[in-house]
């Protein structure tokens, strides 16, 4: 077996998975293949069993996948190897609205006749990494879900060109702030940091709704401002960005405005006088 031909097979076939084009995952799968989906008790056994399921299938969900990785490893059998593959993956619902998670697929594969078959296909889901764990995700409850998970797991994607041209569509929900950085932008986001050529002006123009232009150099998205005092904001995660002097009043109150709509929980805007108490 040519492990490394069977992984770009395999890549292939996970590609046109993701592109709706589902038969050549099922041609490639063993007639006893044994299919683990992502969600608890979603565990397929026989070729036949997991046709009947996508048969019975009925949507509409279109999907992107990027920041594909293979990672091919032989077995001690000649005509057995794993293949792992790792992605980044958005979900687009009928309604235009985006959900993003990190997924992982591996494939257990034989090859019989020159012919490659998938005996196990194993999805999950991975969680975001906390820099202050080793091991054990310990800060997954407090920090996870209270971040990502926090109101309406869905949204619309938002499209940013990125400073190769290239462009980039991003999870509304997970963009924590944006700042200027000499001739570009940076998107800081829950998963990572992404560079746009496009100006802070020009995103605060074509998303007003996700924005709050808390000084020259920054966007913020309020869903993540912990508190407020003069003159920063903190977010959730610990960052603090400066909020001008003549600007604090309008940024306080819009704050306020949008915790309301939204229906989130109120933001902790501190009493100026408590918090020079404190410090």
């Amino acid at each position: 077996m040519n492990v490394q031909e069977v992984a770009k097979q395999a890549a292939d076939i996970v590609i046109r998975y993701y592109n709706n084009d589902i038969q050549p995952f099922l041609d490639a799968c063993d007639e006893d293949v044994l299919w683990i989906g992502p969600a608890e008790n979603q565990i397929i056994r026989t070729r036949e069993a997991l046709v009947a399921a996508f048969a019975a299938e009925k949507n509409d969900l279109r999907f992107v996948i990027r920041d594909l990785k293979v990672i091919p490893l032989s077995t001690v059998n000649s005509h057995v190897c794993e293949i792992i593959l790792a992605f980044t993956v958005d979900t687009i619902w009928p309604d235009g609205s985006v959900n993003q998670v990190k997924q992982r697929v591996q494939l257990t594969i034989t090859e019989r006749m020159e012919m490659i078959r998938i005996r196990v296909c194993h999805i999950s889901n991975a969680i975001v990494y906390d820099e202050r764990d080793t091991i054990y995700p310990l800060h997954y409850e407090s920090d996870y879900k209270k971040f990502v998970l926090a109101g309406e797991p869905r949204s619309e994607r938002v499209q940013i060109k990125s400073i190769n041209k290239a462009l980039l569509f991003l999870n509304s929900r997970q963009i924590l702030y944006v700042e200027t950085a000499r001739s570009h932008t940076v998107i800081h986001t829950v998963e990572g940091d992404y560079e746009s050529v496009e100006s802070l002006q020009t995103l605060m123009n074509r998303y007003p709704e996700l924005f709050i232009r808390c000084h020259a150099s920054y966007l913020v998205n309020p869903q993540y401002v912990a508190e407020i005092w003069r003159f920063r904001i903190r977010l959730q995660n610990g960052v603090e960005l400066p909020v001008p002097e003549k600007k604090y009043m309008a940024v306080k109150t819009e704050l306020r405005k949008r915790c309301g709509e939204s229906k989130a929980e109120s933001v902790p805007l501190l009493d100026e006088e408590r918090k020079k108490n404190e410090e």
